[in-house]
């Protein structure tokens, strides 16, 4: 009776592991945001920490354009980011700016100035942890060694071997700095395959996330159907 309960545990861990990314369970402001009064914890969905402008359904209506800022790197005292080569932090800032590039470019114009109508979207990485590729993929598609990870997200909210990845964002006015919405979130590589086989491939993967809950917020701010 034990083995059996034990091995459907294996299986439901291999159910709750297949995503390619999860939102961690906390994670520690860097600075980037300078003033962390008004966020608050995140509700299911959301980014962990987060604020949204009381008067966001309105004022989310003005914009039809919009000036992305290149993706910085702020590094603080526990950040991961701070053992990333030079080389790698420049593609993964690369990387996460087309990536809101491209999400955003269907919805609104791209432009290189502020002006009416334009909001400005900033945004940096503050930790960035890539994973063994060969023991990454050993444990996804061993059961042994996946429920053993699995063990340890249930504990400590990230798994074994996995790459991992933090950000803080602000959307504001271009000419009044207002801002509408501005959180810090975290994810971390689940253990399922990417497209990509490289070790930063699950980091990507939570930028392509990010990216796309972007436009769908945006869109259901336009719609009025965004929750506050």
């Amino acid at each position: 009776m034990k083995k059996k309960i034990l091995t459907l545990f294996a299986v439901s861990l291999l159910a709750t592991g297949c995503a390619t990314t999860y939102q961690e369970k906390s994670v520690e402001p860097a600075g980037f945001l300078g003033n962390y009064s008004m966020l608050k914890e995140g509700k299911s969905d959301q980014a962990l920490l987060v604020y949204r402008n009381p008067e966001l359904l309105t004022l989310c209506k003005k914009y039809d354009k919009v000036l992305i800022d290149p993706i910085t790197i702020w590094v603080h005292d526990k950040s991961s980011v701070a053992d990333v080569s030079v080389e790698d932090q420049q593609r993964l800032t690369n990387y996460l700016y087309q990536s809101v590039k491209e999400a955003l470019s269907g919805d609104y114009q791209l432009v290189t100035r502020p002006g009416p109508g334009v909001m400005r979207v900033r945004g940096a990485i503050t930790e960035a942890d890539n994973s063994y590729v060969v023991l990454d993929v050993l444990t996804s598609i061993h059961p042994g060694t996946l429920a053993i990870s699995g063990l340890k997200q249930l504990a400590f909210g990230s798994g074994t071997f996995v790459a991992q990845t933090a950000v803080e964002f602000s959307i504001e006015d271009s000419l009044t700095h207002q801002v509408l919405t501005s959180g810090v979130d975290k994810r971390v590589g689940g253990k399922s395959w990417t497209k990509k086989f490289n070790s930063w491939g699950k980091v990507e993967a939570a930028y392509d996330y990010w990216a796309d809950k972007l436009k769908t917020r945006l869109a259901e701010c336009k719609a009025g159907t965004l929750e506050l």
